[in-house]
């Protein structure tokens, strides 16, 4: 248990209710507790998993944190208090303007008597939007401390339609009515990228497909699988948000390794740092899209462009960072022959 500003002590031992954070199988439930600080700032605990086929699914030779698991629990936690503590009611759709997350310490080393699996979410709630006593939206700014010590910030801009409300806005964007996950067939015939270059151990969590090069750029087809347990828990009827965070950050990785391909730069994983996205527009299920990724900086970090185009405009844009790899992978990979 952790104690926060000397408010009750947060528990991790047993996950909260589904229906909190949108998930319908109870094993993608991490978020274990809450409690709030004050009028706009609130504590979520949640216990990492040790054992998950897509949050531990990195090839990193270091024991670092996947910034798309602290995606995960920020999004949880921010779920979680935008309906236990600002009255956002459960029929209630929840769509994603802008989100950012960046690193500060891959590696941490626990403070004494804390649980290296134990992390904390604080939450302050800000520009909050209302029309009566109904919140219309809100930005989201997190702290996250993992086994006591801060490992990232994240910020999100949500707003918060109503069903009818949601399903209206679809209505005016599609000429016709859009299609769920769970009745999308699987793209057959692709090539998926190599899960070497974007990270992946199993071929399941890799994202995109028939890569190539133009313009300087890598250029690669959206092919999210439908059956994904993560990022289609549930019927959706839209790419979600966090489907396409992994695939900018998929693309980053291959747009770098695509750059430093037969020079002598350093050897190893690279590291996704942070990560930015703007939504303009959904990513629809039943219309092609195309990833491009560019570099845009270089240094001791490169910094990557990524756009998501589909049906002839922008739809998401980011900018990742991804960090050299540190000296000690750099040494055990040259020692293993750059296996």
């Amino acid at each position: 248990m952790t104690q926060i500003n000397g408010e009750r002590q947060l528990r991790f031992d047993e996950p909260l209710e589904r229906w909190m954070v949108h998930r319908h199988a109870a094993d993608e439930v991490f978020v274990t507790d809450h409690v709030a600080l004050g009028d706009s700032r609130f504590a979520v605990a949640a216990r990492l998993p040790t054992a998950h086929r897509y949050f531990n699914d990195d090839l990193s030779l270091s024991a670092s944190i996947d910034p798309m698991l602290l995606l995960e629990c920020s999004r949880q936690a921010g779920t979680l208090v935008a309906h236990c503590h600002l009255g956002v009611s459960t029929d209630t759709a929840f769509l994603i303007a802008e989100w950012t997350i960046a690193l500060d310490d891959e590696s941490p080393v626990p403070q004494p008597g804390h649980d290296p699996d134990e992390l904390t979410v604080v939450i302050e709630a800000q520009d909050l939007k209302q029309r009566g006593e109904a919140l219309l939206g809100a930005t989201l700014v997190s702290e996250l401390y993992l086994a006591g010590r801060r490992v990232a910030t994240s910020k999100v801009i949500t707003g918060y339609p109503s069903r009818s409300g949601y399903e209206s806005l679809r209505t005016r964007r599609r000429s016709s009515v859009a299609p769920l996950s769970d009745a999308v067939p699987p793209r057959l015939g692709s090539t998926p990228a190599d899960g070497r270059e974007v990270g992946r151990a199993l071929e399941e969590n890799v994202v995109l497909s028939t890569v190539r090069r133009a313009g300087g750029r890598i250029v690669a087809d959206l092919d999210v699988p439908v059956a994904h347990p993560v990022f289609y828990d549930h019927p959706l009827d839209h790419v979600p948000a966090t489907a396409l965070l992994e695939a900018a950050r998929q693309a980053a990785l291959l747009a770098v390794a695509s750059e430093t391909e037969g020079g002598d730069q350093e050897t190893g994983p690279w590291r996704v740092g942070a990560l930015s996205a703007r939504f303009g527009r959904f990513v629809e299920l039943d219309s092609p899209t195309e990833v491009s990724a560019r570099v845009e900086h270089v240094g001791s970090s490169r910094s990557v462009a990524v756009l998501f185009e589909q049906d002839g405009a922008t739809a998401c844009d980011c900018e990742v960072t991804v960090l050299a790899p540190p000296a000690a992978s750099v040494a055990l990979a040259a020692a293993s022959g750059g296996r």
